[in-house]
């Protein structure tokens, strides 16, 4: 009974939002979740020694799946926005 409470409260704030930042939210959702299965295959593949540079490190390992959920969140939102077009009257 709580978790439907809550579940419908996050619902209806996510609907209050305008309907743009809802579009570019779940675009950079998207793309960071992205980024960070590329990254998690990188250093379990041990792409270039990665895995073995990241297991010293949880740091490092931190900031390399930062950086790449940032860019590929970037990236995503930026294609999302470039794909809208323009409205037609």
């Amino acid at each position: 009974m709580i978790l439907s409470m809550i579940r419908a409260l996050v619902r209806h704030q996510w609907l209050k939002l305008p309907r743009l930042i809802r579009f570019m939210l779940v675009h950079i959702a998207n793309g960071m979740v992205l980024g960070c299965i590329i990254t998690f295959a990188l250093i379990w593949l041990d792409v270039r020694g990665l895995g073995r540079l990241t297991s010293q490190s949880g740091l490092a390992t931190f900031l390399i799946f930062f950086q790449m959920a940032f860019t590929f969140g970037a990236i995503s939102m930026g294609i999302a926005v470039m794909r809208l077009g323009r409205e037609r009257d």
